[in-house]
């Protein structure tokens, strides 16, 4: 009796897998689930940043952004959708703050402690600052300890510090301090410095965190983790896509 009723249900489960398939339930269910999703509804802004990516850049062109970074899928979106579609791994180009817009979205870095995805990065910012005068990407996520700025001015870069605390080491170090780094003894596992085991044990040196990225931005150009405090945003819709 028991192996009759497990035979039932197995024929059970074989003949719902073949609707489902003759249907295209499961399909249209797959597609629905890659459609990108965002609402068109104004709202009030949204703090992000941890465990998260984006660029700052001088300029309320979005849709010229979006053409830049080849941004596909494009739909305007408000901050509740935008942002999470960020998250997903899409990337949103957000509404004006004061004289910046941000692009942000785990979409914009494949890898983000990988050398070359990083110097694509410096290639791209490169190109925003040509265009728009300034652009500065920020990067941080506690899991692996990474933390990374860049700022670049005129087509030219002119600072670089990217930290990957996991294994106590840096991807890139390029550039004199700017005035947000003032006091600051950055770690740099690339100086010469480092080559001594003795600089390993100093007790002066700053260790880069998530907060300390916020802090960068903050003086650079926005502080993302602090949007719904502002009082010059924008009231538009960004542009979110793929």
């Amino acid at each position: 009796m028991k192996v009759v009723i497990i035979i039932g249900i197995v024929l059970l489960v074989l003949v719902s897998v073949w609707y489902a398939k003759k249907t295209g339930i499961n399909s249209e269910f797959h597609n629905k689930q890659k459609a990108l999703a965002v609402s068109n509804i104004l709202d009030k802004p949204l703090d992000f940043g941890y465990k998260m990516v984006w660029i700052a850049v001088k300029t309320n062109q979005k849709k010229r952004l979006a053409e830049i970074i080849k941004l596909k899928k494009t739909k305007q979106a408000n901050w509740k959708s935008g942002i999470e579609t960020a998250y997903e791994d899409g990337i949103y180009i957000t509404p004006q703050i004061g004289e910046w817009t941000l692009i942000t979205g785990n979409g914009l870095v494949n890898k983000r402690d990988d050398k070359e995805n990083m110097a694509a990065v410096e290639t791209l910012l490169n190109y925003l600052s040509t265009e728009f005068g300034e652009a500065h990407f920020f990067g941080t996520n506690r899991v692996v300890e990474y933390h990374s700025w860049m700022k670049s001015k005129n087509g030219k870069m002119e600072q670089i510090y990217s930290y990957l605390g996991e294994s106590m080491e840096n991807i890139k170090v390029f550039g004199e301090p700017t005035k947000a780094e003032e006091g600051l003894k950055l770690f740099n596992s690339l100086s010469e410095d480092a080559k001594n085991e003795a600089y390993f044990e100093r007790e002066d040196l700053t260790y880069a965190d998530e907060m300390l990225v916020m802090e960068i931005a903050e003086k650079w150009s926005v502080n993302p983790t602090k949007l719904s405090t502002r009082t010059d945003i924008k009231k538009e819709l960004g542009l979110a896509g793929k």
